[in-house]
């Protein structure tokens, strides 16, 4: 054992930790960013009698039908206009308000 530890500022925590509690936890979010391919058993849609359990082999079904997925979005009431207007409203009164601290700073 070392008697010096080193230090390092973890994001998450927003906070200096011990760099062996920041490595950790790059390490189990590392996994975590892969997307998986298991999934709930579930029901195929265009034959209830096929239940899969892995995502690929599903689309794969739906591909050779011919049918095409989706989602739930424009049931909950999705926009596609109305969301990019939002988003670009967002950007830009970011950038102004990054401009105004820029120029306020500045002085």
């Amino acid at each position: 054992m070392s008697k010096y530890t080193l230090f390092q500022w973890c994001p998450v925590k927003e906070k200096v930790v011990p760099i062996q509690e920041v490595a950790k936890r790059a390490q189990s979010n590392a996994r975590d960013l892969f997307i998986q391919d298991e999934m709930p058993p579930t029901r195929n849609p265009l034959n209830p009698k096929e239940i899969y359990t892995s995502k690929s082999k599903l689309r794969a079904v739906y591909r050779a039908a011919g049918a095409v997925e989706v989602g739930n979005a424009y049931d909950k009431g999705y926009v596609p206009e109305k969301e990019t207007r939002r988003s670009e409203t967002q950007v830009i009164n970011k950038l102004m308000c990054n401009l105004r601290d820029r120029l306020n700073h500045g002085r």
